[in-house]
């Protein structure tokens, strides 16, 4: 096959699972009318963020995963921390749109990136620059995720808590390390 075939046939397969899409994004409120799935509703919209409530997010998080996946170590630290405040910042969009339930999911898998990146900075065998880089980018963090932190309801503020309390345990642990 040559190489303008290939490329015609990747654009085509885009293109339909675009359609497609699309289509179950239509039809989901036809079939569903006054189901509670809201939080789970993707919707297609215009907008330079694709935010979790977007069709596309789907593909965007594939994108993500490859893209960790395939950078070397020590770029994947910075990588997954700049998914962790991406993260944080779909979550503060989310909240500003009133979509409570899909902000906690954001917050949540914020902190999780955040976590990872500053695991594998104790794991392996990184430099106190590093370190300290990492440390300043979770102090950094912490202070955000406190302030959004307010804008959940009694329950989920207690799981926003935890994950917060997870991330001060991991901070004293890194702080810990940089004076060994």
């Amino acid at each position: 096959m040559k190489k303008p075939q290939i490329w015609l046939s990747i654009f085509a397969l885009i293109v339909g699972v675009l359609m497609v899409m699309i289509s179950i994004n239509t039809s989901m409120p036809a079939a569903y009318p006054s189901s509670g799935f809201q939080a789970s509703h993707r919707q297609f919209y215009l907008n330079n963020t694709i935010l979790p409530d977007h069709i596309l997010y789907p593909v965007l998080m594939t994108v993500d995963k490859l893209q960790l996946e395939t950078t070397p170590f020590p770029e994947r630290l910075w990588l997954q921390a700049e998914y962790g405040w991406r993260r944080l910042d779909y979550a503060r969009q989310l909240i500003d749109k009133n979509k409570i339930d899909l902000a906690l999911t954001a917050f949540t898998k914020s902190q999780k990136y955040l976590l990872n990146a500053t695991q594998e900075t104790l794991d392996a065998q990184t430099t106190n620059e590093i370190r300290l880089k990492m440390l300043k980018h979770l102090t950094a963090y912490l202070w955000e995720a406190k302030i959004i932190a307010d804008n959940f309801d009694t329950a989920q503020k207690a799981v926003v808590d935890r994950l917060i309390s997870e991330c001060e345990s991991i901070k004293l642990r890194l702080g810990q390390s940089l004076s060994h």
